[in-house]
């Protein structure tokens, strides 16, 4: 009887201390940069193809993004949590002719994409954590052509189905950690931010 009540009141106190500890980590909050988005990758593919048939090409231009504001809620279990991302990307070039530095236009992109998240833990220390992410949702982009020899200006705005998959992310620290993943999508191949536990 003495090692029933012994082994409850473990139990009891076990619990207590897991609660007490978690109790700080039932939020988080993550700002991230990111490289490759699945959205840059297929706009590009997109560009390529287009061009092909005509005698124009596009600089490199300039990117911004990803960046990916993002909430989870860690429940009683503090390996599952549930949330939501919003993801920024911007993407500009000039239309070049070919061949030649003459240009002819240039063309902007705004992408967004919202999607609801999944993270489950492998290891959730204090000052470590290692996960995986999965996150699907809707992504919508903003592209304007402004073409100069003709003086036509051309919106073309789209929906598309939008995903994270996030194989391996690191997070060290404490209620501030600085983390690190890697994956397919949205947010980019790789990305890195920092993330507030509270």
């Amino acid at each position: 009887m003495k090692k029933i009540i012994l082994m409850v009141a473990v139990a009891m106190m076990t619990a207590m201390n897991v609660n007490a500890q978690n109790e700080d980590l039932h939020h988080e909050l993550s700002l991230s940069y990111g490289l490759g988005s699945i959205a840059q990758l297929g706009d590009g593919i997109g560009e390529g193809l287009g061009l092909a048939f005509t005698d124009t090409e596009y600089d490199d231009g300039s990117i911004v993004g990803p960046i990916t504001l993002e909430y989870f809620y860690h429940f009683n279990n503090p390996r599952l949590a549930l949330g939501a991302s919003f993801t920024y990307s911007k993407w500009d070039s000039k239309i070049l002719v070919r061949n030649t530095e003459s240009q002819v236009g240039e063309r902007n992109r705004n992408f967004f994409s919202v999607l609801p998240s999944f993270k489950s833990y492998w290891i959730n220390k204090n000052s470590f954590g290692l996960y995986s992410k999965v996150a699907a949702g809707v992504g919508f982009l903003k592209c304007t052509d402004d073409d100069f020899r003709n003086n036509v200006k051309k919106d073309d705005n789209g929906c598309y189905f939008m995903f994270q998959l996030s194989f391996i992310g690191a997070e060290f620290g404490g209620k501030v950690r600085g983390f690190a993943e890697l994956g397919v999508g949205d947010q980019g191949f790789a990305q890195a931010g920092v993330r507030y536990k509270f």
